[in-house]
């Protein structure tokens, strides 16, 4: 059981990280070509992705609950990629945004999930070792 716990936890924190910078450069791409400008181009990318940039060194490390609190923030994500599948000018880079987000919703729910579980099992097999030391 813990094996394939292992094995899960690292695939889906594998997945959040790449995912996560997937998402970050979608926006960028998406918003460059989108503004007119490279100057307001940059500022407002910079708005876009800034809420994301933050999760990115507790993403890195494998922090169960800021998977959890990234998964509230992609939901705003979500709505807004959601909203511009209806411009047709948008729609392709709207669905790729809507796709990359769920996918990261998926995987940093389920890694939070996997990880919470993976760090009982260690806290438990420390109890029942310090228990069978007495």
């Amino acid at each position: 059981m813990t094996e394939v716990l292992d094995s899960r936890v690292r695939i889906t924190h594998w997945l959040c990280r790449a995912l996560l910078l997937a998402l970050i450069g979608a926006i960028g791409l998406w918003t460059m070509m989108v503004t007119q400008t490279i100057l307001g181009g940059i500022a407002i990318t910079l708005i876009k992705v800034l809420p994301l940039l933050f999760f990115i060194p507790d993403v890195f490390r494998g922090r169960p609950r800021t998977h959890a609190w990234l998964c509230f923030v992609l939901l705003v994500y979500f709505c807004f990629s959601v909203i511009y599948i209806l411009s047709p000018s948008q729609q392709i880079m709207a669905f790729v945004q809507s796709t990359l987000t769920m996918m990261l919703f998926t995987s940093a729910m389920l890694f939070a999930r996997w990880k919470a579980q993976q760090q009982r099992l260690q806290q438990q097999n420390i109890q029942d070792q310090e228990a069978q030391a007495l």
